[in-house]
């Protein structure tokens, strides 16, 4: 008997403990899942607010969250040439300089998100490769002068690699034993520290007629 009241309180207490782990854990569950549902109902408002960047909405945009209504700009204008038979897929020619500049910047940080990311696919994958001819004159205009050059050193060695050039290093260069790895996490230090996306927001911002919508047609643009 007294063994058995011994492990009875013993499970009384385990019993205890599981309630309490599963109400927390499950509270805490439930939180996430909310906080998801939250920002994942705040993307789709974005995107059908930001889809139409008329004027009036850009006036009313933070400046910080500029960069962000652009792109779905960018984005839902895309998916309106899907529609026309003639569209190939590359949105470039649809986009004022501007924009270009802007989008260049948002493909160079996507090309970092992909599965073992490497600004390598920046400068030979699609889509973003084709924004590679703009690349050093985006992060230019925005001050970034420091990831312009790491930039064009990266694509040095891209080049290099392209056309079987690999003794050809420069031995002076301060990225001379880089690889692409090196450069990568170089480029994510620089950009986590350069203020880009409030740099970009002010840019924007100064340039408001280059980004906001002025009918419901595209036609080509002069950026080729």
């Amino acid at each position: 008997m007294e063994v058995f009241t011994k492990y009875y309180y013993i499970w009384i207490v385990f019993a205890l403990c599981c309630f309490f782990l599963i109400s927390f854990f499950g509270k805490r569950i439930m939180r996430v899942k909310n906080a998801r549902k939250q920002q994942e109902a705040k993307f789709e408002e974005e995107k059908d607010l930001f889809s139409h960047l008329t004027s009036a909405v850009f006036d009313e945009v933070d400046t910080n969250d500029l960069t962000k209504a652009v792109i779905f700009h960018i984005q839902a204008k895309e998916d309106r040439l899907f529609d026309n038979d003639d569209y190939d897929g590359n949105i470039i020619p649809y986009l004022t300089h501007d924009e270009l500049m802007i989008y260049t910047l948002y493909q160079v940080e996507n090309s970092l998100q992909q599965r073992n990311g490497s600004i390598h696919s920046f400068f030979i994958d699609e889509p973003y490769c084709l924004c590679r001819p703009y690349y050093k004159e985006a992060y230019e205009l925005m001050n970034c002068h420091e990831i312009a050059h790491l930039l064009e050193e990266a694509e040095k060695l891209a080049i290099m690699i392209e056309n079987d050039q690999e003794d050809d290093i420069d031995e002076n260069s301060d990225y001379a034993t880089y690889n692409f790895s090196d450069f990568t996490n170089e480029l994510k230090a620089l950009l986590r520290s350069s203020g880009l996306f409030n740099k970009a927001g002010e840019y924007i911002r100064a340039h408001k007629d280059s980004f906001i919508e002025k009918g419901d047609t595209y036609e080509e643009g002069t950026c080729k």
